[in-house]
């Protein structure tokens, strides 16, 4: 049985692969011409696209194709892909070293989302795999990418975060995430003391672009009594980690002081 869809998405959707697969602008009619629904009601769907940035119409030939926010989109898509291909390498080095579950993600809202994942051949502790989403504000992988947001952009997560205690070490205030995000961006590497999941502890390092702005962070995570003990050997290399993949985008090498 297929699951229920939202029936007016679902035909924006359809405008949008109609668009694309013409080749050339197409008028209303010709893209009314794909649906039973009356022109009124297609036009209505075409003018949000529209609004949206996903269509763009012509002023003098009132034809429709699509829009910059779909070549935005597109880029966007690329760029994660070629990130994925271009920090493996780094991510498989410390996998190897640490023997742990090695990850890179990227923000999305009040969430981290897994866009890489490598496990050790010898031990499979957790259960991760790419798309995997967890907390922002309970992960090392948030926090690594939080500490250097913008004022804005860390304002907006703090308005919107639930701070919802899923252990007794998860942090509970917004006064005590920001200390404890300055101590990220001194030193470029975060934690997870068993702030998600009991038993479970992360340790984090933002991936820097150069104009200094988290778009990624890589980690490793596992049960507590295989990392605990190397606690701080695990943090300089996923720290030196980060500051290799940020060189490849052109970020400072060097931790701020």
């Amino acid at each position: 049985m297929a699951s229920p869809t939202i029936q007016s998405l679902d035909r924006g959707l359809e405008i949008l692969s109609i668009i694309a697969r013409s080749g050339s602008p197409m008028s209303l009619n010709d893209i009314a011409g794909h649906f039973t629904i009356d022109r009124s009601s297609v036009f209505r769907l075409i003018n949000t696209l529209v609004q949206k940035g996903f269509v763009q119409q012509d002023e003098e030939t009132k034809r429709y194709s699509l829009g910059y926010k779909v070549l935005e989109l597109s880029g966007f898509f690329n760029e994660t892909s070629n990130i994925e291909r271009l920090i493996r390498p780094i991510l498989k080095r410390v996998v190897s070293v640490t023997h742990q579950n090695t990850h890179l993600a990227v923000m999305d809202g009040q969430e981290v989302v897994f866009l890489a994942v490598e496990q050790p051949r010898d031990r499979v502790t957790l259960n991760l795999s790419v798309g995997n989403r967890e907390p922002l504000i309970a992960t090392a992988l948030g926090k690594a990418m939080l500490a250097f947001a913008d004022e804005d952009e860390l304002a907006s997560v703090m308005d919107r975060a639930s701070f919802i205690k899923y252990t007794e070490n998860t942090i509970e205030t917004p006064e005590k995430l920001k200390e404890v995000l300055k101590h990220v961006r001194i030193n470029r590497v975060a934690y997870d003391d068993e702030e998600y999941k009991p038993g479970i502890v992360c340790v984090a390092a933002p991936v820097l672009d150069h104009r200094q702005h988290a778009l990624y962070s890589i980690g490793i995570s596992g049960p507590t009594d295989l990392i605990r003990p190397y606690w701080e050997e695990y943090s300089r290399i996923v720290r030196d980690a980060g500051m290799e993949a940020s060189g490849l985008l052109g970020g400072p090498v060097l931790p701020e002081k």
